[in-house]
């Protein structure tokens, strides 16, 4: 069958809800940045052959040609919106240089979404076409699936009612469980066996997980394992996995080793020298670790919840869609890039939506409004019932996961967190600097009795080194502390990253009034020059 050619020419092409160019397609038009925006634009750019790509659309859609393009984007990728001339809706989403390892992050991804639709009830898009060979006709890596149905869940949350909420947060905990009952052989990333070619790169999964034989386990694909511009390897030496069985040692050795390999890059947040420590402080953290990390592994408590697990790690209520005529019904989950096969007690976190607030108790205590709650004012009693209903759906979390996710339950509150936390952070020193490791190795010896280990704790922190860490520590927290007051002043991120529904320069002029204000209101000499010093944006 010839299949008719799809058209660029007479194309309504438009980015939240305006009319571009087609060479702004190519761009990154959903913002502006703060900090580094040239970079940032760099690794966001993306060149590709529209009329080839429209050319597999009509063809996955049985010839109906492309009739409108509504550009969407995140910070990896850009999604394309095509409407069909027969009406139909399917997204087209294509890989930005800073996505990840090239070939791979598209490989995985493609097959995360085949797999759960076949071996799942995890509701996904359904995949309509893929490439993972920039050198194709697209030129450029791509996947083609049906848009989501339903409508995106933070449009409806407030009108939930509580029961129907409960409904919604018990199936997700079912479809979690799901997930957690997988037998994955090895940690990595999940692909079609026909995407890795090399033996020694892929570990076959069993058949009563794949009974057709079309899958593996293959290396990690991230972006913090490239250079973070072209999608290329950071270090080809580096192992990048599969790390097959229960292997946390290889694991945890070669996220440790990519966090030596990441100081040859420039760091991407701004950071005092004292805070993102030099190379030789990352090569001296490492081999900390490593003297650590022999032992961490053989802790019982590590090891009963070290199996590999294939988890979504950023569930927040833009990726979950729900029934248009049924709210507590889940019919997508999207955004699966770079989605690992991990340890289970590293993948195991709240839902972003569920996180519970600072003063939650776990248990069978219920959340309650404030003793005081009638003395308050208006404001602080619809905070106080804000935050109550936080809790409630933290609650409802908690006790949905106890009965449908077992072992998910555990590994999420059985393990020792600072153990948790040096497995996840062992591989970002140089992007998040030293103070978070440092902080869990640390904390990993103050508790070393407790943890049930046969052996003597492995390291000791003098007395010098353990005054120089508070000092570091105390300037980390001071850091986040102005982190946290400059993105919320300015509606941004950590990359400095401006909704285009702001006025760029009027934030840009805004930096330098909060700035200014910050400096004037401070009580002391010393609070105003923290605050300069660690300001995140150029003024």
């Amino acid at each position: 069958m010839k299949w008719p050619l799809g058209k660029t020419r007479g194309i309504s092409i438009s980015c939240h809800g305006k009319k571009i160019s087609e060479a702004k397609l190519y761009e990154y038009t959903n913002g502006r940045f703060l900090h580094d925006e040239k970079r940032q634009l760099a690794s966001r750019h993306l060149k590709f052959d529209l009329t080839n790509l429209c050319n597999e659309a009509c063809r996955v859609t049985n010839g109906s040609t492309v009739q409108n393009i509504e550009k969407m984007e995140g910070g990896f990728s850009k999604a394309l919106l095509m409407t069909m001339s027969n009406g139909k809706e399917i997204i087209a989403k294509l890989p930005c240089p800073n996505a990840g390892r090239s070939m791979y992050s598209t490989a995985s991804e493609a097959a995360v979404l085949e797999y759960l639709s076949v071996q799942t009830q995890v509701p996904t898009p359904k995949l309509l076409s893929w490439s993972a060979d920039a050198a194709g006709p697209v030129g450029a890596e791509y996947i083609i699936m049906e848009k989501a149905p339903g409508i995106q869940l933070f449009s409806v949350w407030d009108e939930i009612s509580a029961s129907a909420r409960l409904k919604l947060i018990k199936s997700l905990t079912q479809l979690e469980n799901q997930l957690a009952t997988i037998q994955f052989p090895a940690y990595g990333s999940l692909y079609h066996r026909r995407s890795i070619n090399k033996s020694a790169e892929r570990v076959l999964l069993d058949p009563s997980i794949d009974p057709d034989g079309q899958y593996c386990v293959g290396p990690s694909c991230g972006p913090k394992w490239t250079d973070g511009y072209n999608g290329a390897d950071l270090d080809p030496e580096l192992d990048m996995g599969p790390f097959e069985g229960l292997d946390l040692h290889q694991y945890g050795s070669a996220l440790s080793s990519r966090s030596v390999a990441r100081t040859r890059i420039p760091a991407t947040r701004v950071m005092t020298p004292n805070l993102q420590g030099a190379p030789r402080d990352h090569t001296d953290l490492r081999d900390a670790a490593m003297t650590l990390l022999p032992h961490l592994v053989e802790l019982p408590v590590v090891q009963q919840y070290a199996k590999p697990v294939l988890w979504h790690t950023d569930l927040h209520m833009g990726n979950i869609f729900v029934s248009e005529t049924d709210h507590s019904q889940i019919v997508s989950i999207i955004d699966w890039q770079h989605t690992s096969i991990s340890p289970h007690f590293v993948q195991a976190r709240w839902p972003v939506f569920l996180r519970p607030p600072e003063d939650y108790a776990m248990g069978l205590q219920h959340p309650e409004l404030p003793k005081n709650y009638e003395e308050l004012d208006d404001d602080d009693k619809a905070n106080a019932k804000y935050e109550k209903k936080k809790a409630d759906a933290s609650k409802a979390y908690e006790v949905a996961t106890y009965l449908n996710n077992e072992a998910t339950y555990e590994a999420l509150w059985e393990i020792h967190e600072p153990t948790r936390e040096f497995f996840r952070r062992i591989g970002g020193t140089w992007d998040d600097g030293v103070v978070p490791v440092q902080r869990c190795v640390q904390k990993i010896c103050e508790d070393w009795s407790k943890l049930g280990s046969p052996n003597p704790c492995p390291v000791s922190i003098s007395d010098k080194d353990m005054e120089a860490f508070r000092q570091r520590c105390k300037e980390y927290l001071d850091w986040i502390e102005v982190q946290e007051v400059a993105k919320k002043s300015l509606d941004t991120d950590d990359d400095g990253w401006i909704s285009p529904e702001f006025d760029f320069d009027a934030k840009c002029q805004q930096n330098k009034e909060f700035l200014r204000l910050l400096d004037e209101q401070s009580s002391t000499e010393e609070g105003a020059r923290i605050t300069k010093r660690f300001w995140p944006f150029p003024v």
